[in-house]
């Protein structure tokens, strides 16, 4: 991954440029879950995401679909720059994104396969 800002390649399917998101703790101080960063996946492959509890794989998840806003940066999927979205326009494009949480209830006595083909 790097922290540059250079336009996405043709081929990239998912395209975080410069993407920054702090919180703010329940004592005030900030919490920096992703630093800057640039990351482009291409269709076809296959990505994965390692690290501690609390380093940020579930904020950088939901980044890129925008349950999360970035306080910096944009995110773009299939060549769709989703930050500068209207909220309609977003509903609209969150249609082709899919995602599965890490604790999901969504059909509990289903099995994965199933739960994603019911979405």
């Amino acid at each position: 991954m790097s922290t540059h800002s250079s336009p996405s390649s043709p081929d990239a399917i998912i395209a975080l440029r410069g993407v920054q998101k702090a919180f703010q703790l329940p004592d005030g101080q900030r919490f920096d879950a992703v630093h800057p960063l640039s990351l482009e996946i291409a269709r076809g492959d296959v990505f994965g995401l390692v690290g501690k509890s609390g380093a940020g794989k579930s904020t950088l998840l939901r980044l890129i679909n925008l349950l999360e806003r970035p306080d910096a940066g944009s995110v773009s999927v299939a060549g769709r720059e989703l930050t500068r979205l209207s909220r309609r326009e977003l509903r609209e494009a969150r249609q082709n994104i899919g995602m599965i949480f890490q604790q999901f209830n969504l059909l509990q006595n289903a099995t994965v396969y199933d739960n994603v083909a019911f979405a």
